[in-house]
């Protein structure tokens, strides 16, 4: 046997056998060959071993590309439509001095919303940013799931006040345990999964959210709605950063596509799982997420969640 090492590093080893049922003691010269042979292979197996790592960097870097084309292309369609709207909007209020109180007022309401939309916008890069580098700290806590539940929908009924929203339905026990999980950062979730459901469910449309505790001592959150639905094979990659099924610079529905992105950071972040369920096209869609539940929760004492 004969070792194949390169600067050291143990790679394999060469086995021969002689198949004669005659003893055969090897000699110099066929030491020298299996040792050649031996340091052969080893540089082969370096060789590929750094062929394969090139492939993968090279995989990992047009990735990178990618990535980086689609924020340039979504932020800056995002932000241009918003912008330009600011702009004429404060055009119009310079250059119109007799302009009727009641249309100064709607151009001042659209580019207080449209300034809103772009806040919104850079919020969620810097949150995700933040998340995905580990420079979040959390602050576990003893959380009732309805008071979270509660304020993620009186959050969305405020910021959507003039829009019709579906009916959003909320079947939760009055004894479910309480979870442990940073409470800010779970009022988020809720309301980015609810908020994300709003998009693609008509106003007759309907939106369901339950709780229950399953086998591994985590409380299942679902949130169901009626609407658009997703097709299966797209279930995985809605998790994506920057995925908009409807493609980055032709969407309906608003929004930068790092909603779902973020809410996987943050689930992951407190030990739980996120992931989506579906029949398909206009036959809804479920998300559902885990949260752990509090030892003993029946007896604790909950924590109220601040409002951010």
């Amino acid at each position: 046997m004969e070792p194949v090492l390169f600067q050291g590093r143990l790679l394999g080893i060469v086995e021969l056998h002689y198949c004669s049922h005659t003893p055969h003691d090897l000699q110099a010269g066929e030491l020298d060959l299996v040792k050649a042979i031996a340091t052969q292979i080893g540089a082969a197996l370096i060789q590929a071993e750094a062929y394969a790592n090139l492939e993968d960097l090279n995989q990992q870097l047009e990735a990178l590309d990618r990535t980086r084309s689609n924020l340039i292309a979504i932020t800056g369609h995002e932000l241009r439509t918003p912008l330009s709207t600011i702009q004429v909007c404060l055009e119009s209020l310079a250059n119109e001095p007799d302009m009727p109180l009641e249309l100064r007022q709607v151009m001042l309401n659209t580019a207080l919303a449209d300034s809103e939309r772009m806040r919104k916008l850079v919020q969620d890069f810097l949150t995700l940013s933040n998340l995905e580098s580990g420079r979040v700290e959390w602050h576990p806590e003893s959380l009732s799931l309805q008071e979270c539940v509660d304020l993620a929908l009186s959050r969305i009924r405020t910021r959507v006040a003039t829009d019709p929203l579906p009916q959003i339905k909320t079947l939760i026990s009055p004894n479910l345990p309480l979870v442990k999980a940073d409470g800010d950062w779970l009022v988020e979730v809720i309301a980015k999964l609810v908020d994300n459901a709003c998009k693609f469910t008509p106003p007759q449309g309907q939106i369901t959210i339950t709780a229950n505790p399953n086998s591994d001592r985590m409380v299942e959150v679902t949130i169901a709605d009626t609407g658009r639905g997703i097709e299966p094979n797209r279930l995985e990659i809605v998790f994506d950063r920057f995925y908009q099924e409807e493609g980055a610079l032709r969407r309906t529905a608003g929004g930068t596509g790092l909603g779902l992105a973020i809410c996987r950071q943050i689930v992951n972040g407190w030990g739980g799982q996120i992931w989506a369920t579906s029949n398909g096209k206009n036959q809804g869609s479920e998300f559902h997420f885990t949260i752990p539940i509090i030892e003993g929760s029946q007896e604790q004492t909950r924590t109220k969640v601040s409002k951010r």
